[in-house]
């Protein structure tokens, strides 16, 4: 991996310093319309109770509340101590599973549900109680003894080894934490503190035993980070040894997330150091032995994640990668996200107007997007370079009955520079991302987005 990278020189990351889109949907976000009602989220669900109740289903939950404000986060979060406002919160997201439960029994449909993600915020922030109501309100859609994987995003300073254990007893099997970076200066500066020394107690070998998998959240573009550093957060993230990692870019966006206003931009790597700091890291795990999965996933060779890729099941989501065929993705929560059958649709922000939309017994939907026969072509275009960092032209011809090399004339064009300075290869009918394309596999996948390409900028969309 090394040497098939080691020509990534400062003009080629310059020449590719565009604001790409990461594709955890298409179109991504930023091209759904507010015009899209409650209305339209029931057609598409409508559609889903069409599809038959041996279709799997993808439970997202948003739980939005920290007892502390990280300043690089970028999800919709609610700084409080409040229990009474927690409490009410979880009554409404109660209303909504029921409000759920009403349209799947109306329309004689047992949601087939075979994985939960709950993330937030920090669900972890929940007392045992209010986890226990949230099982029992959940159990009235879901089937828990049916569940593949049953994962909860964990905040390392509002759980412990108690709390793990309670999860396992409650059908958890996967567990994410928010490592971003170990560095002292780094947390500070980010207001995330975690020794590594707190991780490995909780993460006991008796703990780990009580999970499939465990992964580590990581973010690179933080401040005062440079590959130095981040070398020495990746030493101990070995150590550690999760069984998968997220590697992500952090998303400077102040005049959207006011909190960021604390993090001086000054502070900040430059995007050459940003761009080292990713490119080392991969060849640091992947020469350690974690297999490089899609833009920003590394994983072991046990991980189901792996097993995915060979098995030609693995998909791309709002959450990322995820193993098996988990297509479609029902929210419950504020700004939680959904992808059922060629519907896009996005939850409320605000609490406020989340509980008077279900006040007014309607889905609390924001915005959304119906995809056209071209969205889910190119959809499935940008998906397989994405999971399999190749494209066998005959496999959108087979699924779409179109003619590839005419249908993306002009993308097929587009794509020789890319060829030129060795991200890909192209013969006959087939795409093959090259190592050095895998670092810049995000330029590829927008050749093929229709939205991008009068030249208009991507920019960032959300709370």
């Amino acid at each position: 991996m090394n040497s098939a990278l080691k020509d990534i020189n400062r003009n080629l990351i310059e020449k590719y310093n565009q604001s790409c889109p990461y594709y955890t949907s298409y179109p991504t976000l930023s091209e759904w319309s507010s015009d899209f009602t409650s209305r339209d989220y029931i057609a598409g669900l409508t559609d889903l109770c069409t599809k038959g109740a041996e279709v799997p289903l993808y439970l997202y939950i948003h739980f939005p509340f920290c007892v502390k404000q990280c300043f690089y986060c970028i999800c919709n979060s609610i700084v409080t101590h409040d229990r009474i406002k927690i409490k009410n919160f979880l009554d409404y997201l109660f209303y909504e599973i029921d409000l759920l439960r009403a349209f799947f029994e109306k329309n004689l449909y047992i949601p087939n549900i075979k994985k939960i993600h709950l993330g937030g915020g920090s669900p972890t922030f929940m007392e045992v109680e209010e986890f226990d109501r949230l099982i029992e309100g959940l159990k009235t859609i879901v089937d828990f003894k049916n569940l593949d994987e049953f994962n909860i995003e964990v905040d390392t300073n509002t759980t412990s080894q108690e709390k793990l254990k309670y999860y396992h007893e409650k059908g958890v099997n996967r567990i994410s934490l928010g490592i971003q970076d170990f560095e002292p200066k780094v947390q500070k500066a980010v207001n995330r503190i975690q020794s590594p020394e707190l991780v490995e107690k909780l993460l006991s070998p008796g703990i780990r035993r009580n999970f499939e998998s465990v992964n580590f959240d990581l973010l690179y573009g933080l401040p005062f980070q440079n590959t130095e550093s981040f070398k020495r957060t990746i030493e101990i993230v070995k150590r550690l040894s999760p069984d998968r990692i997220t590697l992500l870019k952090y998303a400077h966006v102040p005049e959207r997330r006011r909190h960021q206003r604390l993090i001086k931009e000054t502070d900040l790597p430059e995007d050459y150091e940003k761009n080292m700091i990713f490119i080392e890291t991969v060849c640091s795990l992947t020469d350690n032995g974690y297999e490089f999965i899609g833009i920003d996933h590394f994983t072991k060779s046990t991980d189901s994640l792996t097993k995915a890729v060979k098995n030609k099941t693995i998909w791309r989501n709002f959450n990322g990668f995820t193993p098996g065929e988990f297509h479609y993705i029902i929210g419950i929560g504020p700004t939680s996200t959904h992808s059922v059958t060629n519907y896009y649709a996005q939850s409320l922000y605000s609490l406020k107007e989340y509980y008077k939309s279900i006040d007014n017994q309607e889905f609390p939907i924001l915005r959304g997007y119906r995809l056209s026969n071209d969205d889910m072509i190119r959809r499935d275009v940008i998906n397989e370079i994405l999971c399999y960092q190749s494209l066998d032209f005959s496999t959108i011809e087979d699924k779409h009955n179109i003619d590839f090399s005419k249908y993306f004339k002009q993308e097929i064009e587009a794509l020789d520079d890319l060829a030129k300075d060795e991200m890909l290869n192209l013969s006959g009918n087939r795409l093959a991302v090259t190592l050095k394309g895998r670092i810049f596999i995000r330029h590829i996948c927008k050749v093929f987005d229709h939205y991008l390409q009068s030249g208009k900028a991507y920019k960032i969309t959300g709370p």
